[in-house]
């Protein structure tokens, strides 16, 4: 090993004002409070002349345009290469719009310019000020905080709920950092479930995470922040026997008590402190596309849809009128889609990235396959947002995500994109294995 791995690491507060449309639900839901501060998180690496920075904000998701712009002013004004910097979001629904999409209500970019922006910039910049030599504990266990939501009907429907035999990674994993004093300097719990504990409330919150981060902070005196897995299908498990609390904030405060005991619990078995190697990859997966639908088609379908401007329906007409712009200005298909993609591997555990709301069994399938890598953590809306990804198998069965997946974009992602995704992830993987 060349050099020891320093780590600064820094919060700040992006709590909006209240009033703001909420992100999530639909376009008609404002703040009334602020139930719990949302927050910035910065992680800034360092060994050698190897740079990174993990950023973790308490946001629903973050659109590909405000994430090229803050990782780009990141980048300049911190001499950190764009492709060493992750920027995800924890997926709270009660925070503010930070990316347009058509049906859920306006982008609040006042509140990106003059909070969330500022914010990152100030977690950033205290970050990298404070650089300590540190060494690496790894934890892992079970939690059952989340719950496969793609419930089956008994009319074979598939609908937002609790499905008990779904898809559910249960691993949540802990990756503290200790100082040379033997002080902890900070941790990261990594695990994958939706932020929707408190279901369509008027309150700003980080939801469930944001218990679990307050308590293993004040436990264990180091910053403690949560970053986002695969969660496509999976929510929050609430004893309303829901993913979501329908409104009432307790839900979240409930869940969040769940999770800080299983984090603090997984943190407890961290025995063994080691010297780590920072390494990274930033390039690209490359994901298959089917062809556009045809244009009548397309008029077809938006007939319907004319005066719907709301919501998944609001969706749907903006699509459909996209695809028939599209051949109009002289669109071609294309047979892939490349995506852009940050690994930070620091000793035996990869954190990457993935611009997606992934389906569990994504990441379960990446961390299986991958045999340099003990710990493979694949994040959700890491470096921008693209919708949801889902598996080949539940194309067929259709649903919520399946339906937004498909129409994410003018092309839809190929049946099998999920294999791609898998393999051009596990190719990219390799490319660290050397480094031990």
């Amino acid at each position: 090993m060349s050099s020891k791995l320093f780590l600064g690491v820094a919060r700040s507060v992006i709590t909006p004002e209240v009033g703001g449309n909420l992100m999530g639900y639909n376009p008609t839901t404002y703040s009334e409070s602020i139930h719990d501060d949302l927050t910035a998180t910065a992680f800034a690496f360092s060994q050698g002349e190897t740079k990174a920075l993990l950023v973790t904000v308490s946001l629903c998701v973050i659109g590909f345009d405000i994430n090229e712009k803050t990782v780009t002013m990141i980048s300049e004004k911190f001499d950190i290469p764009k492709h060493n910097i992750i920027l995800c979001a924890t997926h709270t629904h009660s925070g503010p719009i930070t990316k347009f999409q058509s049906g859920w209500g306006d982008c609040d970019y006042k509140y990106i310019e003059e909070i969330m922006i500022p914010g990152i910039m100030k977690a950033c910049g205290e970050a990298v000020g404070k650089m300590q030599p540190v060494k690496v504990g790894i934890g892992t266990g079970e939690s059952l905080v989340g719950c496969n939501r793609r419930q089956i009907y008994p009319d074979n429907s598939v609908h937002l709920g609790q499905n008990p035999w779904g898809p559910l990674n249960k691993q949540m994993t802990v990756i503290s950092f200790k100082g040379d004093d033997g002080s902890i300097v900070a941790n990261i719990i990594h695990y994958g479930c939706h932020g929707t504990a408190a279901g369509n409330n008027k309150e700003v919150s980080r939801d469930w995470p944001g218990v679990m981060e307050d308590v293993l902070t004040r436990d264990t005196g180091g910053i403690s922040a949560f970053i986002n897995g695969p969660q496509g299908d999976v929510g929050p498990r609430c004893t309303n026997g829901r993913t979501t609390g329908i409104g009432n904030v307790k839900f979240a405060e409930e869940l969040g008590g769940y999770a800080a005991r299983d984090a603090k619990t997984i943190f407890d078995g961290i025995k063994a402190y080691h010297d780590a190697e920072l390494s990274m990859f930033g390039g690209f997966v490359a994901v298959p596309l089917d062809k556009r639908i045809p244009r009548e088609e397309a008029e077809e379908l938006l007939e319907p849809l004319k005066d719907k401007f709301v919501n998944q329906a609001g969706g749907q007409r903006a699509y459909y009128e996209e695809i028939i712009e599209s051949y109009e200005n002289g669109y071609e298909d294309a047979a892939e889609r490349q995506v852009q993609q940050t690994i930070i591997r620091i000793g035996d555990v990869a954190i990457v990235s993935f611009p997606f709301e992934l389906f569990s069994e994504i990441g379960m399938r990446i961390d299986a396959y991958c045999e340099e890598i003990p710990y493979v953590l694949s994040l959700s809306n890491a470096n921008g947002s693209g919708n949801y990804f889902v598996t080949q198998d539940q194309i067929c069965r259709g649903g919520y995500e399946v339906k937004m997946y498909q129409q994410a974009y003018i092309q839809p992602y190929a049946k099998n994109a999920d294999y791609a995704l898998v393999c051009n992830t596990l190719e990219n993987l390799k490319q660290l294995s050397n480094v031990k």
